[in-house]
């Protein structure tokens, strides 16, 4: 019988959820590890090949958008952050940052060609309106899944105060 420790989970279960945490830091490091050494063959490719284009910029912040992904996927997993609509909002806020970042960059980018007429700052309405976006979704987060202190001492979202609500009309309804 496994018996279980003061957290209420047994000895198999940690030594499962430790396994997991070591694989997900070593994919983790094999992704980062593919990253820089891929990038520094592309740069020198760059370099030697097409010097007065740094194309090279492009699969920079492209495939790192895809590393902060997964770098921020272990570090939710691995600090425990288990409620989904947190983490929810993490991703969401990260992605963010990443894309809006790499989209200021490529609209600098393709401004500063010599070719280009035009000063145009299009990186700002994805800006703008995934901002906006995120800004509602934290609020629905914070609105929702906000835990506030109740009759018995216990602490419970609206969420599930809203379920409790629902499941007590149901229950006199059925009977």
């Amino acid at each position: 019988m496994n018996e279980s420790n003061e957290n209420g989970f047994s000895e198999e279960n940690l030594r499962r959820i430790a396994a997991l945490k070591i694989k997900f830091r070593l994919s983790v490091k094999i992704h980062l590890t593919a990253y820089v050494l891929t990038i520094v063959l592309l740069i020198s490719v760059n370099v030697l090949f097409t010097p007065f284009f740094a194309w090279v910029i492009f699969p920079i912040f492209g495939w790192l958008i895809g590393l902060v992904i997964h770098i921020t996927a272990y570090l939710v997993y691995a600090r425990g952050v288990y409620p989904i609509a947190k983490r929810g909002v993490i991703f969401n806020t990260v992605s963010y940052i990443v894309v809006i970042l790499f989209l200021f960059i490529i609209n600098n980018f393709i401004n500063a060609m010599p070719n280009v007429q035009t000063w145009f700052l299009w990186s700002a309405f994805p800006a703008f309106f995934w901002g906006l976006a995120l800004i509602i979704h934290y609020i629905v987060y914070k609105g929702f899944y906000n835990k506030k202190l109740y009759e018995e001492g216990e602490k419970q979202t609206r969420m599930e105060r809203a379920i409790e609500k629902e499941m007590n009309k149901l229950r006199k309804k059925s009977a």
